[in-house]
């Protein structure tokens, strides 16, 4: 149980980023760190978990009772990244369209399995003033990288 504790806190500590950073590395940063933070309560607590991006937010859900909720805790509450920035998420190849319907449950794109198994997907956070893109991408074995890319 106490090493249980210990990565826990471990990986609420790495979320800690510079406030120097441009405004795209940090929120890509911060974005990579909740999501490696939520796999691992995922498997450490094995827990099923999801991330649902909208508009210009995310937050991290928990599949609990048959539906998913909203995971309560500083990191994992729903987040809005500055007006600045758009996010745009890829699935199989696609960008992904958030298509709402009437209610007001929330519905995760990502899933983070209590197995470390990943929805594999795409992540792109663009910032109009600069001339490139912050580009995180999972595996589907819970590998994610986080790379600096030109725009084209």
């Amino acid at each position: 149980m106490v090493v249980v504790i210990i990565g826990v806190l471990t990986s609420l500590m790495a979320l800690s980023i510079s406030p120097n950073m441009p405004s795209a590395q940090r929120e890509s940063r911060r974005f990579y760190q909740v999501l490696e933070a939520a796999r691992e309560q995922a498997v450490l607590f094995n827990q099923d978990l999801g991330v649902e991006l909208a508009g210009n937010s995310y937050q991290v859900l928990i599949w609990r009772a048959q539906q998913w909720w909203s995971l309560d805790g500083h990191i994992f509450s729903e987040y809005t990244l500055p007006e600045s920035l758009s996010q745009t998420l890829w699935l199989d190849g696609l960008a992904y369209e958030n298509v709402l319907d009437d209610s007001d449950k929330p519905q995760p794109q990502i899933l983070l399995f209590a197995t470390g198994e990943v929805t594999p997907f795409g992540w792109t956070l663009n910032d109009p003033a600069e001339n490139n893109q912050w580009r995180l991408s999972a595996s589907m074995l819970g590998v994610f990288d986080l790379e600096l890319e030109p725009l084209r």
